[in-house]
């Protein structure tokens, strides 16, 4: 798969969007430091009713910037009804790290195709990887988001089969219990929905472990989202939420 198409096709897909658009803004903030912000945004693809795109945007405030720049932007276009992935383009910089690379699915052919553009050393590269699928295929953020169109009850599960660069894994969310939380938005009662891997092993690297908070609203907004890690605890607290 040659580089430049894959770009040429998500400029196109980007500039593509209809109005309709819901806007997240999230406060990021790492050992109850305040660190930067995160902005997702799900608006509709204007040339495909049956598509809808994911944007992910975080970055450090300019006091981090001084120490330890931090960067990601992801672009998603998923599948309307069930927000299963169909394109995915990742930037990601920390500190001098830089790493980019691209992913389209092909269900027909039950695969991924994936194509890393940069190496460690920030030089061009072409890494290129046909990963096997069975069934749909799920970004980590688009399942956050596709949960709350969902109505949640306690003591429910749901099972995907989340993508991650050359892997796929199988993700099990619980809704474990209702209790208030309190962010920048809002202070209310919510589901807690905690997501673990199938196979009993930790979530993510380094015994790391995540936690979803959903308002029991109709809106079932995730207002705080929780990334236990190595060296602390993440966490996006919602700051506004919009729709237009």
């Amino acid at each position: 798969m040659k580089i430049y198409l894959i770009y040429y096709f998500f400029l196109i897909a980007t500039l593509l969007i209809a109005d309709n658009q819901k806007k997240y803004i999230y406060k990021t903030k790492f050992k109850s430091l305040n660190v930067g912000t995160t902005e997702i945004n799900i608006q509709d693809h204007i040339e495909d009713h049956e598509k809808l795109i994911i944007t992910i945007e975080s970055f450090s405030n300019k006091w981090i910037d001084l120490i330890y720049k931090l960067r990601h932007y992801s672009s998603l276009i998923v599948n309307r009804q069930d927000y299963s992935l169909l394109n995915l383009s990742q930037k990601v910089q920390q500190a001098d790290y830089l790493d980019s690379y691209n992913a389209i699915v092909d269900y027909n052919k039950s695969v991924v195709y994936y194509e890393n553009l940069k190496n460690l050393n920030n030089e061009p590269k072409q890494e290129s990887y046909i990963v096997p699928i069975e069934g749909k295929v799920y970004d980590p953020f688009a399942i956050i988001f596709y949960l709350k169109n969902i109505p949640l009850n306690l003591n429910q599960n749901h099972l995907f089969n989340y993508y991650s660069k050359k892997n796929i894994k199988t993700l099990k969310l619980d809704v474990i219990k209702k209790e208030f939380v309190k962010t920048p938005h809002s202070n209310q009662q919510c589901f807690l929905v905690v997501p673990h891997a199938a196979n009993n092993e930790y979530l993510l690297k380094n015994k790391g472990e995540m936690k979803i908070w959903y308002t029991t609203d109709s809106l079932q907004i995730p207002i705080k989202i929780q990334q236990k890690m190595r060296h602390g605890v993440m966490e996006l607290l919602l700051l506004d939420y919009y729709e237009k």
